[in-house]
């Protein structure tokens, strides 16, 4: 189990290659006879799994306020897959459960600017879903660390690692390769590459429009436009950075998606996204010379910040608060705004 001391983040192959390795490596047979912890019973088993939606839950609404939660269930899992009986059904379950804890710790970590600690999580996680047979899964872990690669600047890794994650989700539900294919989308961002953002997109939507042949899995059932749209309009932001000839057109874009996502009821799911992309949004109307927009977006975003912990979120605001310092001599609405953004917390 990853612990809270300094973890230092890697990149290049020491990242990637486990990436890859998870994909062509058989996935094993797990069973145990050991009877130190018990059999491992079915209601067990559901009540693993409700604690895991919980967990995810926890996160959509608090970020990472619930982070002692979530590592105190991670541990309890583990110690069952070591000391506990089950056979191989069972035992898959386990892993499966064990992944998406260690998904959302890794989240959370990444969401406190704890990037080593957060890939530790991450690859802890890909090896779980490995062993519990789940491509999908293990794919929604390797777009995850794609997207912190991207974040982070690592333009190759983070193409790298969507790579190995479309390769992962390509049999995968349409729901969930949709998911992949909208974070996929970041690292063609960070890279500058227009026509292939543009593909990822359009992947997105064709993929969200199909009829699903199988069940979507539990952990993804929150995937929907509104989500994937607003990870989009976020890549738009990067790429109006990047693109600064089209840059008129990308912003544009970028508040059409993001809006949605940002503008969620202060009271529905997920909290934590509304105030990253009400984070995003503000920060596409400022950089489209729309300060009133930003502004009144920014407040919405700000009014999230006593329920969701998110370091990353207020990263934003506080660069929105260098962005908008010049316009403050001019405009007492930005005069205001400056003086509740200096009240944030640290990032």
């Amino acid at each position: 189990m990853p612990t809270r001391r300094t973890v230092i983040a890697v990149t290049g192959a020491a990242l990637t290659a486990p990436a890859w390795a998870a994909l062509h490596q058989p996935a094993p047979d797990i069973v145990s006879a050991a009877s130190e912890g018990g059999p491992v019973s079915p209601p067990l088993l559901d009540m693993i799994d409700n604690l895991v939606n919980h967990a995810q839950q926890l996160d959509d609404h608090q970020g990472g306020a619930a982070r002692d939660f979530v590592h105190d269930q991670f541990t309890a899992v583990a110690r069952l897959l070591r000391r506990a009986s089950y056979d191989t059904a069972a035992g898959r379950r386990l892993a499966a459960a064990l992944a998406q804890l260690a998904q959302t710790a890794g989240f959370m970590a990444f969401d406190a600017y704890e990037d080593g600690l957060a890939q530790r999580w991450y690859l802890t996680a890909l090896r779980a879903a490995h062993a519990a047979a789940d491509p999908g899964l293990a794919a929604s872990v390797l777009a995850l660390m794609s997207n912190q690669a991207a974040d982070r600047g690592h333009a190759l890794d983070a193409l790298q690692l969507a790579a190995a994650a479309q390769e992962s989700a390509a049999t995968t539900p349409p729901a969930v390769r949709a998911l992949v294919a909208a974070r996929s989308s970041l690292a063609h961002a960070v890279a500058g590459d227009l026509t292939s953002f543009h593909r990822t997109r359009e992947d997105t939507l064709t993929l969200l429009d199909t009829t699903p042949d199988t069940p979507l899995p539990r952990w993804a059932s929150y995937i929907d436009h509104v989500e994937l749209d607003a990870i989009t309009g976020r890549g738009l932001v990067v790429l109006a950075e990047q693109i600064p000839q089209q840059r008129r057109r990308l912003l544009c874009h970028a508040e059409q998606l993001l809006h949605a996502r940002a503008h969620t009821e202060p009271n529905d799911p997920p909290q934590r996204s509304a105030l990253r992309h009400g984070a995003w949004l503000s920060l596409a109307h400022h950089a489209a010379g729309d300060l009133d927009l930003a502004v009144d977006t920014a407040r919405l975003a700000l009014r999230r910040l006593p329920a969701v912990s998110s370091a990353r979120s207020v990263a934003l605001l506080r660069r929105l608060h260098d962005d908008l310092t010049p316009a403050s001599a001019r405009s007492p609405a930005v005069r205001d705004l400056l003086n509740e953004l200096r009240t944030l917390p640290p990032a």
